[in-house]
């Protein structure tokens, strides 16, 4: 632990030099985060741990910190979005004792979310049905050498435009016409007449969880929508809550 503190301190005090010593606190912790988001993973990991440990005989800065992870690695939206680097904070405020009962069930429970669907892992089943049948599909009957989860909202702004992209998306039109993907995109809520009624294209399945499982059993982590889960051939999760298509469709162009 003593490395580990010595690092983080090392660290922490290059970048304080390199930031302006006037900006406050969160402001050098959020370019502190961005720096950190560029080193190679196993580094960065290692880094964030270190951080907060070093961070933890300061409850403020601790907590600022904390926020500041919560809100850059856990959206899907954000430029820095990293699942692993937030894991790694999350584990330091769940076994340490710098916050409070309420702030650490509160993490906890963030963590646990988090846990779910992770990348390397099998996805998690779930149910669904298409507009034209009642008929009980399930996530796990779909083969393909990816299958693109389109988490989605017919009634968000945000869904509708992401839509209109995939369905203009050449790569993605053309892996799934050589069969190689298959798109589900999937209304996890529970407006099932909106849902009826909203038109989507062809090149995509249109699915609908009328068990209502992956709600009220939360079985994925589903922070905002639109978002994107990509699975391989076997089911195993190689993109989690990702809001950009543009990454979707880079790690696609790998089948080409």
């Amino acid at each position: 632990m003593k490395k580990l503190l010595f690092a983080a301190l090392l660290a922490m005090a290059v970048w304080c030099q390199a930031v302006a010593q006037t900006a406050p606190a969160p402001e050098k912790y959020n370019q502190y985060l961005e720096q950190v988001a560029q080193l190679p993973q196993n580094k960065a990991e290692f880094l964030m741990t270190a951080t907060m440990e070093a961070l933890s005989k300061d409850p403020k800065g601790y907590r600022q910190m904390l926020e500041l992870a919560e809100r850059r690695f856990s959206d899907p939206a954000d430029s820095i979005h990293n699942e692993a680097l937030y894991l790694k904070v999350l584990e330091h405020a769940t076994e340490k004792f710098v916050l409070g009962n309420n702030e650490k069930e509160r993490h906890r429970l963030l963590l646990v979310g988090a846990m779910k669907n992770r990348i390397g892992e099998e996805a998690t089943d779930f149910d669904y049905i298409t507009p034209d049948n009642n008929t009980v599909h399930h996530l796990s009957e779909l083969h393909a050498d990816r299958i693109l989860i389109y988490f989605n909202n017919p009634d968000c702004l945000s869904c509708e435009k992401v839509k209109e992209r995939l369905a203009s998306s050449e790569l993605i039109n053309k892996l799934v016409a050589d069969k190689r993907l298959i798109v589900l995109a999937l209304y996890p809520y529970d407006d099932r007449s909106l849902w009826r009624k909203t038109p989507y294209p062809s090149m995509m399945i249109n699915g609908f969880n009328q068990s209502r499982k992956i709600e009220y059993e939360e079985l994925y982590d589903l922070p905002t929508l639109p978002c994107f889960y990509l699975l391989d051939a076997d089911h195993k999760v190689i993109i989690k809550n990702e809001g950009s298509l543009n990454k979707v469709e880079a790690e696609l162009r790998t089948l080409e």
